[in-house]
């Protein structure tokens, strides 16, 4: 019999991203050489790393009053005055906190915060020299601003500098090198340049795991960053090798039932599909499935999607029968979290017929379609435009019935 609707195809559901916080409202430019905007509304940033820092209100009287400030500081003590420095690399800085809430393609702020460090950049050459620390940490903020403002190519050349000054002059692995490392393999990523973006990162992973403690947050995350880099670029073989070394952490670190384990599994599972290996990836979606339903609970959301994945692997090797509860159990759970009559939950309606069809079980498929067929006429009304499809399709498994 034709599927209903259509034949799900093998590509696996995932759930979709979170959608994005509201963007903050971009506050005017502040008055001064590049603008002139009215004030707005005070950005609360919280400047600093600690909890107790008190929140700065970056608002453009204050950006215009630090302006004027360094304008008399530069009279005054000279442009090139070792407190001069500080004082334009803070205002550098306060525009770049800026222009991190600017809306996409606004550069305005970014490029007076490179003009700035440029300035900087020339009196740090001259004075301390190309690989003094402050002259590198400049190249590494001017490399930051440009790929904040979506400019990589123009942050490639800072950012190689500042990595290759401070491997001459420094610990090639000193954690600020490895630092200056993964924001140069961030550019390159983003240029397009990914061979050569990974290779980076991989010299950055290795040598975090040399130098910092077992389980380390830093290290789980340039794990990750690798991770995620060698998928993207279709390099399986390096992500499964990679993704078990970061089970085996999990596992020595938090423990096999831990979230971030099951969560690591159900991406290997999601590998081992890709490459069609369908008994691993079915084992390592059992395995996620039943660790997040013990922290989830059986009707989230997440759970759906995975009852789903691992249906579509037993699909796909030639056992409908046993996609049928999965399928079943993902309806249920999109039901309990979306409601019955929400596209989503239909959806997975949809799914569950066309399996119990496929695994000949045509009673079971009757009452689905049943179903089906009164959402959508609670949706739509007499008039929805695949009633008739559903009710031709309800008819031929009616013929099925014994």
């Amino acid at each position: 019999m034709t599927a209903l609707f259509r034949k799900k195809g093998a590509s696996q559901d995932t759930p979709a991203d979170p959608p994005h916080p509201a963007e903050p409202g971009t506050a005017a430019e502040p008055g001064g050489p590049a603008g002139t905007a009215a004030p707005s509304e005070p950005l609360d940033l919280q400047l600093g790393e600690h909890h107790d820092t008190p929140v700065l209100h970056l608002t453009p009287d204050l950006m215009v009053r630090q302006q004027n400030e360094l304008a008399e500081m530069e009279r005054e003590l000279g442009p090139g005055h070792e407190d001069v420095l500080r004082a334009r690399h803070t205002h550098a800085m306060m525009l770049g906190n800026w222009a991190a809430v600017a809306p996409p393609g606004d550069t305005r702020m970014a490029d007076r915060e490179i003009a700035l460090l440029e300035v900087n950049l020339g009196y740090q050459e001259a004075s301390l020299g190309p690989d003094h620390l402050g002259t590198l940490r400049t190249c590494q903020s001017i490399g930051h601003a440009h790929l904040t403002a979506g400019r990589p190519r123009q942050a490639i050349p800072y950012l190689e500098r500042a990595l290759e000054g401070r491997e001459r002059g420094a610990d090639p692995d000193d954690e600020e090198t490895l630092t200056a490392r993964e924001k140069l393999s961030e550019a390159c990523a983003a240029a397009g340049m990914t061979d050569r973006a990974i290779t980076l990162l991989e010299e950055t992973a290795a040598a975090s795991e040399r130098l910092l403690p077992p389980g380390a947050e830093t290290v789980r995350d340039r794990k990750a960053k690798l991770f995620d880099a060698y998928r993207e670029a279709g390099r399986r073989a390096e992500a499964i090798a990679l993704c078990k070394e970061i089970i085996e952490d999990t596992e020595r670190f938090y423990g096999p039932h831990h979230l971030d384990t099951y969560t690591w599994v159900d991406n290997l599972a999601h590998l081992h599909h890709d490459e069609q290996d369908l008994d691993a990836a079915i084992a390592c979606y059992e395995r996620a499935i039943a660790g997040l339903e013990q922290i989830h609970g059986p009707d989230s959301e997440a759970l759906s999607y995975r009852y789903h994945n691992l249906a579509i692997a037993h699909l796909e090797d030639g056992r409908p029968d046993r996609a049928v509860p999965h399928l079943a159990a993902a309806h249920s759970a999109r039901e309990h979290t979306f409601g019955a009559d929400h596209g989503t939950t239909l959806d997975a309606l949809v799914d569950l017929i066309n399996a119990l069809d496929r695994a000949g079980r045509p009673t079971e498929a009757v009452e689905a379609t049943e179903r089906l067929l009164a959402a959508l006429l609670r949706v739509g009304g007499p008039d929805h435009p695949q009633l008739p499809e559903v009710r031709a399709y309800l008819e031929q498994l009616r013929r099925l019935l014994p």
